[in-house]
C-alpha cells in the first residue's frame, strides 16, 4: 500500500491505524520483510489453560470460595489478581450477597396496613419501640464479609442465597 499510495497519511488513512503504526510496520517489512509480530511479546503465563478452566469452574460451583481458597487447591503459586483476573474474563464478579428478598406488593400493602394502624400514636407509644442505625467501621483492608462470584443478572440465584431464604 505504501507503494500504491505513496504517503505514510493516505495509508493510515485507508487502514484506520495511526501514522506511527504505519511508519513502524514500514520499518519492520524494510528491516525483517515481514510484518508479523514477534513471538513471546507479552507477559508469560503463570498457569496453563487447564488450570485457568479450573480457576473459573470452583467459582462455579462454589460462589462463595475465596481466591486464597482457589490458589491452594489449584497448587500454582499465582498472585489473586491473576485469579480475579482469570474470573473477569469468565464474566464473574466479586460481589456482596444479598440478605434478603426484595419486598413483594403484599409485603408493601401489610406494611402499610402496620404504619396505618399506628398513624395516631403519640410520643409515649414510639417511645417503646426501638430504632437502629448501625454503622461499619473497617480499619484494614478485610472486612471479614463473605463475598460470592456471579455473573451479572444472577442476583437471585440459589446457591447465594442465605440458606433461611431458600
Amino acid at each position: 500500500m505504501k507503494t500504491a499510495f505513496g504517503s505514510t497519511r493516505r495509508v493510515a488513512g485507508q487502514v484506520d491505524r495511526s501514522e506511527c503504526a504505519v511508519r513502524n510496520c514500514w520499518k519492520q517489512w524494510a528491516r525483517e520483510g515481514t510484518q508479523a509480530r514477534k513471538t513471546g511479546s507479552g507477559a508469560t503465563r503463570n498457569t496453563t489453560r487447564r488450570e485457568d478452566r479450573r480457576i473459573v469452574r470452583q467459582a462455579l460451583v462454589d460462589p462463595t470460595v475465596t481466591r486464597s481458597t482457589i490458589r491452594a487447591d489449584v497448587g500454582v503459586a499465582i498472585v489473586p489478581q491473576t485469579i480475579s483476573r482469570h474470573l473477569a474474563e469468565a464474566n464473574l464478579k466479586s460481589k456482596r450477597p444479598f440478605r434478603a428478598l426484595p419486598l413483594t406488593p403484599k409485603h408493601r400493602q401489610l406494611r402499610l396496613q402496620w404504619c396505618q394502624a399506628r398513624s395516631m400514636w403519640n410520643v409515649t407509644d414510639w417511645q417503646k419501640i426501638v430504632f437502629s442505625d448501625k454503622s461499619r467501621y473497617v480499619w484494614g483492608t478485610d472486612d471479614n464479609r463473605v463475598r460470592v462470584w456471579r455473573r451479572p443478572g444472577e442476583r437471585y440465584n440459589s446457591p447465594t442465597l442465605p440458606a433461611q431464604l431458600v
